[in-house]
């Protein structure tokens, strides 16, 4: 029913008046009629670039001012929208000046006179005004009861909708303001509950995360500017983040909607990313896990064969070296016979032709000098057999807190002079990288520098070897050693430029009795010690790679502490 026929029938029917009544009931009938009718019309404002050109009498009534001339006085008209509202209508406003396609039909708040807030229903249109387009707005005051109302019933059971749905729900206009949000929404961000009311331009949300330092110290501006063209998406798209004043790390879906809206949603998946995080943490400690026994389990097999040879090498040795000892003993008296031998029959010599002569002469040093190959070749058995016993029995010196860094230089040092007493021709550059944080170990010094000296002893040899059948006068011998600290661990790298391993003598190169070099050069028991004493002894690690024909590098790993434990204590657990 429209307002003239509710005006209608507000009056008594004429019948029920006089002639003279009823003239004048017309004339109050008619003035009320167009009182009602002035009202029921929209008010209109025309404005350009914030200047009010035209205000119609209406309009200023609905808006509480005595006269048009006193909204006409106004500044401009962002004086009567509501600073919360400003950005929209200017937005508004640069559309309608485009020229759409059809009205824009908005509901809108405006104060009042007396700075009261007034809602209406608003349509603007651009218009041509003195040869210049403007923007006419046309508002028409809502009814009570749409004015008082707070939501439509369909509004209500949306809006009870969203707030029963376990995810956070925002929804956007075109001009990127808040229609709507559940309450999961307002939780979820940390927000006080209603604090960006519909109209709200999301840009506030974002200039609020920022004063709380959700986004560091970048600029506020550049942020939330790079935030806006987020939600101008033409697909869906997922992204995650973590709100930092409650840790909670969403899952934000933003859809664009069909009337140039945007509905974002997020999911609270804090709780999936820390289960996550948990399964990741104990996957990679049961790979470390798993990983570890796996080297012990390698670390074992090898102790197990280590242990075995030992065993029978032991036992061999003692075998050699009752007979060893008969060999040493009775060459060296066979020695010392001879020579007596040869004292008694001093006086015989005159009473011998020269012919015998010589032949007693050429059989007498015949026999010295297989005495002296005896002795020699004894004693390497000797040596042999002791190298064997020591493999058996492993190291037996006292644990000690050592200068690693000295320790080396002093193998180093032995290893060099020693090279060079045998052979004054050979010359090597020696790099030394020492890192000063490696500080003091606890070993067993004598076994270490054992160890030690045996490598150093090789890579010589290596290079040296390389160097006599490269026949590249510009080749220059070189050994690198270098110390690190690695934490709780500790590692000497020895690295030379020498013949380097091919990787079939690499596979064997732990063996005892394994070498490769020539005949009574090597007895094959060096690395096989060596690896004993850093791995089954001081329980390190014992590493190497090589490059046949350029380098070969050899790196011990070993605690700055472990237990003190002998080879043969090692090898009975």
């Amino acid at each position: 029913m429209d307002d003239k026929a509710d005006l209608l029938r507000a009056l008594p029917p004429l019948s029920s008046y006089s002639p003279e009544e009823s003239v004048a009931a017309s004339l109050v009938r008619a003035q009320r009629y167009h009182d009602q009718l002035v009202a029921a019309m929209p008010g209109l404002i025309v404005h350009r670039d914030g200047v009010i050109l035209h205000c119609s009498g209406t309009l200023a009534r609905l808006l509480g001012y005595e006269s048009v001339g006193q909204v006409m006085a106004l500044p401009d008209i962002m004086a009567l929208i509501p600073e919360d509202a400003r950005l929209a209508e200017r937005n508004a406003y640069v559309r309608c000046l485009q020229g759409p396609t059809q009205s824009l039909a908005r509901r809108i708040k405006r104060h009042r006179a007396d700075t009261s807030i007034q809602w209406f229903d608003q349509l603007l249109e651009p218009v041509d005004w003195g040869g210049a387009p403007a923007v006419m707005e046309m508002l028409t005051q809502m009814r009570p009861e749409a004015a008082n109302a707070e939501i439509p019933h369909q509004g209500q059971l949306l809006q009870a909708a969203i707030d029963a749905m376990p995810n956070g729900v925002l929804m956007l206009d075109r001009d990127l303001r808040l229609e709507g949000a559940n309450s999961e929404y307002f939780r979820l961000w940390d927000y006080p509950p209603g604090m960006f009311p519909p109209g709200t331009p999301v840009a506030e949300t974002l200039h609020y995360n920022h004063r709380r330092g959700d986004y560091g110290d970048v600029p506020c501006e550049e942020t939330v500017a790079e935030l806006c063209t987020r939600f101008l998406v033409k697909g869906v798209i997922n992204s995650e983040r973590q709100v930092p004043s409650n840790g909670r790390i969403l899952d934000i879906r933003t859809a664009p909607r069909a009337d140039g809206g945007y509905v974002i949603t997020q999911h609270d998946i804090t709780d999936r990313k820390r289960i996550e995080d948990e399964l990741r943490e104990a996957k990679e400690r049961a790979e470390a896990i798993l990983k570890e026994l796996r080297e012990t389990q390698q670390q074992l097999i090898v102790q197990e064969k280590m242990a075995s040879l030992g065993q029978l090498t032991a036992g061999i040795a003692h075998e050699l070296k009752n007979p060893l000892n008969f060999v040493n003993n009775f060459a060296e008296l066979s020695g010392e016979l001879l020579d007596e031998t040869l004292a008694l029959l001093e006086p015989l010599n005159g009473h011998l032709d020269e012919a015998t002569r010589a032949d007693v002469d050429d059989l007498v040093d015949s026999l010295q000098s297989n005495l002296r190959k005896i002795a020699d070749h004894g004693r390497r058995a000797d040596n042999i057999v002791k190298s064997m016993l020591a493999h058996s029995r492993g190291g037996g010196g006292e644990w000690q807190t050592t200068d690693l860094n000295a320790l080396v230089e002093e193998a180093l040092a032995l290893s060099y002079h020693a090279v060079r007493a045998q052979d004054r021709s050979f010359n090597a550059t020696l790099e030394r990288r020492f890192d000063a944080a490696v500080g003091e170990v606890k070993l067993v010094p004598q076994d270490i520098s054992r160890v030690l000296v045996n490598l150093f002893t090789n890579s010589f040899y290596a290079v040296r070897k390389r160097q006599l059948i490269c026949g590249d006068s510009t080749f220059e011998p070189t050994l690198a050693i270098t110390t690190e600290a690695r934490g709780t661990d500790v590692s000497i790298k020895v690295r030379d430029n020498g013949i380097g391993m091919p990787p079939a003598v690499m596979e064997k190169l732990f063996t005892p009795f394994f070498t490769t070099k020539p005949t009574g050069e090597g007895t094959g028991l060096g690395l096989s010690l060596s690896y004993d004493i850093v791995v089954h002894q001081h329980r390190g690690r014992f590493d190497v790679s090589s490059i046949e024909n350029e380098h070969a590098e050899f790196t011990i790993t070993l605690p700055r502490t472990v237990t003190a434990m002998s080879l043969g204590e090692r090898r009975k657990t």
